[in-house]
């Protein structure tokens, strides 16, 4: 499938909620209970002593009008990186147990996947919406406001981005473009929010799979540099 095409998929628009979490503007009861019961878990998973749950929050596309089938449930369990005592290693730390566990369950609520994350108290994330699960209400309410979407921007940088990955031919390479589109994609929220240029550039990428297929070669290269036959 041609770019273009994930692009007009992914910069959809709604007039309402998803049905899959929503019912108008309230979320569904047994959602909102699994959502819990999956957060206790990761929580219990992550193995840190003393852990304090400040809160459990869903941000992202499905607590606003531009949720795709491509949505997750983006389940970001508050707590304070400053209790690990080491703020330096805090963040890497969890990232490693949020992918671990991400890689590790197939969790998926009315067809949408479920994706756990450790937010700093101290680092909201920009999202056009936030709901809290611990206290059923909304942090953020999304306003129905139509979006202006340059498509053509978003087609022609995926298309150099893609440009790149396929160009790429070392893991090094392919570990800088990660960082690269990583710091791309957060610059571009705090500056132009969840529909400007480069977020939706990184989620076309992502959906079509690209992100994966980096990961992926940069460890079966790091498996064949280190093995010995």
């Amino acid at each position: 499938m041609k770019a273009q095409d994930f692009v007009r998929a992914t910069a959809v628009y709604h007039n309402e909620l998803s049905p899959a979490a929503w019912t108008g503007t309230e979320m569904r009861p047994e959602v909102r209970i699994r959502l819990i019961e999956i957060a206790q878990l990761f929580v219990e998973y992550l193995d840190v002593q003393g852990f304090e749950v400040y809160d459990v929050v869903l941000a992202g596309s499905l607590v606003n009008y531009n949720w795709t089938k491509f949505s997750d449930f983006d389940l970001h369990v508050v707590t304070d990186y400053r209790d690990l005592q080491c703020d330096d290693l805090a963040e890497a730390f969890y990232r490693a147990k949020k992918t671990i566990w991400n890689e590790q369950h197939d969790i998926t609520i009315y067809g949408h996947e479920v994706e756990l994350y450790v937010e700093d108290v101290n680092e909201p994330p920009v999202s056009a919406g936030m709901y809290s699960i611990l206290k059923d209400q909304w942090i953020k309410e999304p306003v129905k406001e139509t979006p202006s979407i340059d498509r053509s921007a978003i087609n022609a940088k995926v298309t150099d981005l893609i440009k790149q990955i396929r160009s790429a031919d070392s893991a090094e390479d392919l570990l800088r473009l990660r960082d690269k589109l990583r710091k791309m994609r957060r610059t571009g929220l705090d500056r132009h929010g969840e529909f400007g240029v480069d977020n939706l550039s990184f989620k076309v990428l992502r959906n079509l799979g690209y992100l994966d297929q980096m990961n992926d070669t940069v460890l079966n290269q790091q498996d064949q540099d280190l093995s010995l036959d």
